[in-house]
């Protein structure tokens, strides 16, 4: 039962509902991308060397994350087949949200993920599961982020002669701070590992910063966060092993 399950799982119809879900993440990601950009410069909001910066910097802080992620979906593709894997990883980003997800549906169906054998009914429903979980993100961001940009925009209205207003400012610094130090405080209550991870990586953080503007690095700006990134999830598992 299980080879048969897992022949489906790694089969070319899952193929192929793989490379079309990824497809069409990816060209979402083009057409989003040629939106903003027209916007940035219809309202002159950046300007050219500034949008190539805020891109590499994308790039280069998405690297850690990535590495992360890559690492739970290891055990994925293991347990439910590598299109599965590569369609939810593809569209959602999460390999640990989508791992949890496909273990309530198999464990709904009798099977607890990674410890019996897989079957049709568990297969299914850690699929369905996964869908159903995702969904949420289709509905809810849609309706709640288009209310909330018309009530932005009537609110951050730009002075004369001046690109963002006051509270603007005050919104895109305070809203992601306090954001940031909700999920730190809740990774840093974790464990000791956790709390460990998240102290290095703020203080190679800092210091980066401090030594790129001291000697003029602007390279080393760019890959400061994916360092810090990289030294946390590495100290987090030295101090793991050790402890």
């Amino acid at each position: 039962m299980l080879s048969t399950i897992m022949e489906l799982a790694n089969g070319p119809i899952m193929w192929v509902f793989a490379v079309l879900v990824v497809g069409l993440a990816a060209l979402q990601s083009i057409v989003i991308y040629a939106m903003a950009r027209r916007y940035i410069f219809r309202t002159g909001i950046l300007t050219g060397p500034e949008v190539r910066t805020c891109l590499k910097t994308g790039g280069v802080v998405a690297i850690g994350p990535a590495v992360s992620v890559f690492v739970v979906a290891l055990s994925m593709i293991s347990m439910l087949g590598a299109p599965l894997t590569l369609m939810r990883i593809g569209m959602i980003g999460s390999a640990s949200t989508e791992l949890t997800a496909a273990s309530i549906g198999a464990q709904a169906a009798g099977v607890n993920l990674g410890v019996e054998l897989l079957t049709g009914e568990a297969f299914t429903a850690a699929v369905w599961c996964c869908a159903i979980m995702s969904s949420g993100y289709l509905i809810f961001v849609p309706l709640v982020t288009r209310g909330i940009g018309q009530a932005l925009n009537k609110v951050v209205v730009p002075e004369a002669g001046k690109k963002r207003s006051k509270l603007a400012w005050v919104l895109s610094a305070l809203l992601p701070l306090l954001i940031f130090l909700n999920l730190s405080y809740m990774q840093f209550k974790l464990s000791t590992p956790h709390a460990i991870s998240l102290v290095f990586a703020a203080v190679l953080m800092t210091a980066l910063n401090l030594i790129a503007g001291k000697w003029s690095l602007k390279w080393l700006k760019e890959w400061a966060m994916a360092f810090s990134v990289l030294g946390g999830i590495l100290a987090g598992a030295l101090s793991s092993a050790l402890l």
